[in-house]
């Protein structure tokens, strides 16, 4: 269904230069946002947020969201398909083109609810679209045509066809079939193995449920669960890891528009972030320092640890980002926290020592690929080689700040040891003053309580004994995260 398209602000090239009476649809939307993404390198969930209020249909809304994850989880398997029925790569197709390519075979691969011809159909109209736009007197090619045919192979053929040998190239193999970058496939091998990869390539393919933090400042997270079902959002499920937590099973729930998250009772945080604020230990009247809060979950979470008791000083070197810490804290209710702008590698202003910090350091974010589809595509391997240098210099720094006996908790949302493992192994080796505190009876006390004793390996238990932990999606059933836990002495 076409509606008008209303103009906003919406810092989205391509949207923004439309004209008022032009009508849009929620696959049109979709080719235009996944075109600014892949050549601009956006970020897929901002423009989602900023272009789908555009489209006054809600099952408009969520086709256009469906599409545009789709796409960008499934990119080169719809490329290979595709690229069967071309005569040429992908890649040398106009960018809007091989956008309505991939819109079109990702309807007829991985939806059952949207009729093969209604995709193809669809598809055709958008190519006409773009067709006469770039090339208004005819002199360049027509691209109906090209779309209609590919899209009709690929619906006759479907999934039948052979993927590439996993014994001449696994990486390529790997890289195909679960749709993630080939250099970063090899380089999942070369650490853990074929097996181990693909594992964790599928997991990342899963669909992450929605993940909240019940505010126990003002509820409990029974409570909230009750809440939430008696509204018809259930089932909701307990978080196994994090002791606060929920997961809201049913897929689309516009969780701010309920009252328990727009009076507080509730935020938005994943399990594994919950539970790095959580192994920090914070506690009321304690002064606590948490370095990159931005935008404010585990900031939230600190402060409701300390029971709003004490001084919370939260750092972040962007202005916008730091209001959004401002506003997260204004709406569950918290009045301990100080946001304070600035570099983390400076903390110019930040006054005296803490007992407990938290540096949650820029990083790959390598761990979240499955709650970001956009961001397999958005890392190259020169930005992680540049990234340790600045995460040790952050955690070099906080140090500065925690008073003897206090503790240090080091965080990162990748799976990278060179982001993780290697960043405190160097931190030690500056700062012998610093020594892992286990986290073993803060996590075998999770374990105990949810049984998750299948969930955890001998290598699990080393790590913990360290003061470290990897957590990895396919091994423990939430975002990948790292955690390193370290006291002043």
């Amino acid at each position: 269904m076409k509606i008008t398209f209303q103009i906003v602000n919406l810092e989205i090239g391509m949207i923004t230069s439309m004209k008022p009476n032009e009508q849009e649809n929620a696959r049109s939307l979709a080719a235009r946002l996944l075109t600014k993404i892949e050549k601009d390198k956006a970020y897929a969930n901002l423009l989602l947020r900023r272009g789908l209020p555009c489209l006054s249909d809600p099952r408009d809304r969520q086709l256009c969201t469906a599409l545009v994850n789709g796409v960008l989880k499934n990119r080169s398997t719809l490329d290979f398909v595709l690229r069967r029925h071309l005569r040429k790569p992908v890649s040398n197709l106009p960018l809007e083109v091989r956008q309505i390519l991939r819109i079109g075979a990702f309807q007829l691969l991985y939806t059952d609810r949207i009729p093969a011809a209604a995709a193809v159909d669809e598809s055709v109209k958008l190519a006409r679209r773009v067709s006469a736009r770039v090339s208004p007197d005819h002199s360049e090619p027509k691209y109906a045509g090209l779309v209609n045919a590919v899209l009709r192979r690929v619906a006759v053929d479907g999934w039948d066809f052979a993927w590439p040998d996993a014994r001449k190239d696994p990486a390529g193999a790997l890289a195909t079939r679960y749709s993630h970058p080939q250099w970063l496939v090899q380089a999942w091998i070369d650490r853990w193995g074929a097996a181990e990869t693909e594992a964790l390539c599928a997991a990342n393919n899963e669909t992450a449920g929605l993940c909240l933090r019940a505010n126990t400042l003002l509820t409990s997270r029974e409570a909230v669960k009750q809440e939430l079902e008696d509204r018809g959002l259930g089932p909701i499920e307990l978080c196994s890891w994090a002791p606060d937590g929920l997961y809201v099973i049913e897929p689309g729930v516009a969780i701010e528009q309920e009252p328990a998250y727009r009076e507080g009772r509730v935020t938005v945080q994943d399990e594994s972030s919950q539970l790095a604020a959580w192994l920090l230990d914070a506690r009321p009247s304690q002064r606590v320092l948490d370095v990159c809060s931005a935008p404010g979950g585990k900031t939230g979470y600190l402060a409701q640890q300390m029971r709003n008791q004490g001084e919370l000083w939260a750092v972040d070197i962007l202005p916008e980002r730091l209001e959004l810490v401002r506003a997260t804290c204004a709406r569950l209710h918290l009045d301990i926290v100080h946001p304070r702008l600035g570099n983390a590698q400076v903390l110019f202003g930040v006054p005296g020592l803490f007992e407990r910090v938290l540096v949650d350091a820029p990083c790959s974010g390598l761990g979240v690929i499955r709650r970001r589809a956009d961001l397999r595509w958005q890392k190259d391997p020169e930005q992680l080689r540049a990234l340790p240098a600045l995460q040790l210099a952050i955690l070099n720094r906080a140090a500065d700040f925690v008073q003897q006996g206090g503790i240090l908790l080091y965080a990162t949302c990748t799976v990278e040891p060179a982001e993780n493992f290697e960043v405190v192994k160097a931190f030690r080796a500056a700062r012998p003053e610093f020594e892992p505190l286990d986290l073993t009876p803060e996590l075998s006390s999770r374990v105990a309580a949810s049984g998750l004793e299948s969930l955890v390996g001998p290598e699990d238990l080393k790590q913990w004994k360290k003061g470290m932990w990897q957590i990895l999606p396919h091994r423990h059933k939430m975002d990948g995260f790292f955690v390193g836990r370290l006291r002043r002495t």
